[in-house]
């Protein structure tokens, strides 16, 4: 609102636009400022692929959880239950007691008579 004691005289087109040049001026200039902000390779496109990042370390993140929560609990089933960490002696390492007999079935490799039929 214009104050009461002043009136506004129109100064004709060109002249109300020589009056907010300044303004349009500005105006112009932060658009093209807020453009290139926007549209160039470090702005909009860097965020969304920043975002895009941060979503793919979450998931890996919750997924290491996951893996590192079953881990401790078999860290802390091996500690507590012996034939859990017999299984292992065993399956992995090969080991029997003392006295065992352990047998090994080997499976024959083909030979060039009967790969021939």
């Amino acid at each position: 609102m214009r104050p009461n004691n002043k009136k506004h005289v129109s100064q004709g087109f060109w002249g109300d636009l020589f009056d907010r040049l300044p303004f349009v001026a500005v105006f112009l200039i932060m658009s093209v400022l807020t453009g290139m902000m926007f549209f160039n390779a470090d702005g909009l496109p860097l965020y969304f692929q920043v975002r895009e990042n941060r979503q793919q370390l979450v998931q890996q993140i919750q997924q290491l959880e996951y893996i590192n929560a079953s881990m401790q609990e078999d860290i802390t089933r091996i500690q507590r239950d012996p034939q859990r960490l017999e299984e292992l002696a065993r399956n992995r390492l090969g080991m029997v007691r003392p006295g065992e007999k352990v047998f090994q079935f080997v499976e024959p490799a083909p030979s060039s008579v009967t790969a021939r039929r």
